[in-house]
C-alpha cells in the first residue's frame, strides 16, 4: 500500500491543518506509511495541531499528575525521580507538559525519526529513540523498568491496535501506571474495551480510573485511562 503524502494541492496551497490530521487517520496501522507521513509532517506538526486545539497532551499530563500511587503518595513534582516513558512521543508535547510539572526523568520513543528530532530540541527528555514500532517488542526497553508509561495521540484511527498496550505494560514495573488516551472514534471502532477487559481478566493490570469524553481536539473528545500493572 502506498503511503499518503503531505504535499501541495493542485492549487499549489499547502495541506490545511485539519487535512493533515485527517490524513494521518487513513494510514491503516501501516508502520512504513506512518513513519513516512510523520517524517514529512514533523516540521509543521506542532503548528497544525495547535490550530486544531489539540489539548490532549496537556490534559493527559495533568491527569497523570493527580493520580495516586499504590501507596497513596501522589505522583507530582515532589517525586521528580520517577522514571517515565512517553510511548509515541511525537514532537514531545507530553514530555514538555510533564517537564513543566517538575518531572525530570523522562524517556521517549517514536516510529518517526523526524518527530524524535523535534522532541530532542525540547530538552524535556533524557533519552529518545526513533524507529520504534510499539506493535512489536521494543528491544531497547527492558521488562519492569518504568514507574509509568504514558501515551497520547497514539491509540487513534489508523495508528496502532489496542494490543499495543501490552508493550507499555511489559516495560512498566509492578504497581506502576499505564496512562493512555483513546480518541472517541477510535474507541468506538476498535476492540479497545475488549482488550482492556481481557488484560484485567488475565491479571495483567487493574483499572485505576478513567475519564470519558474529556478534552482532546476541536473535532472530538477522547477517553483517558489509567491502569495499574499487576
Amino acid at each position: 500500500m502506498s503511503s499518503i503524502k503531505l504535499k501541495e494541492s493542485k492549487t499549489h496551497r499547502k495541506v490545511s491543518s485539519v487535512d493533515a490530521v485527517k490524513g494521518a487517520h487513513q494510514l491503516r496501522e501501516n508502520p512504513k506509511a506512518l513513519k513516512d507521513y510523520y517524517d514529512k509532517w514533523a516540521n509543521t506538526y506542532d503548528q497544525d495541531v495547535d490550530k486544531e486545539d489539540y489539548y490532549g497532551p496537556i490534559y493527559l499530563a495533568a491527569y497523570f499528575n493527580l493520580l495516586p500511587k499504590q501507596n497513596g503518595i501522589f505522583l507530582n513534582s515532589n517525586n521528580s525521580a520517577l522514571k517515565i516513558l512517553d510511548a509515541g512521543c511525537g514532537t514531545g508535547l507530553v514530555g514538555v507538559a510533564l517537564h513543566h510539572q517538575g518531572y525530570k526523568n523522562i524517556d521517549g520513543f517514536d516510529l518517526s525519526y523526524g518527530m524524535v528530532e523535534k522532541a530532542e530540541k525540547t530538552g524535556a527528555y533524557n533519552t529518545l529513540i526513533g524507529g520504534s514500532d510499539m506493535t512489536k517488542r521494543l528491544e531497547a526497553y527492558p521488562n519492569d523498568y518504568y514507574d509509568a508509561a504514558l501515551s497520547c495521540g497514539v491509540f487513534t484511527l489508523g495508528h496502532v491496535p489496542p494490543t499495543a498496550l501490552k508493550e507499555m505494560i511489559r516495560v512498566t514495573k509492578s504497581g506502576g501506571l499505564v496512562v493512555v488516551s483513546t480518541r472517541k472514534s477510535y474507541y468506538d471502532s476498535t476492540n479497545f474495551q475488549e482488550v482492556c477487559d481481557q488484560l484485567q481478566v488475565e491479571n495483567k493490570v487493574s483499572l485505576v480510573s478513567s475519564i470519558i469524553d474529556g478534552p482532546y481536539i476541536a473535532e472530538e473528545g477522547a477517553h483517558y485511562w489509567t491502569f495499574k500493572v499487576s
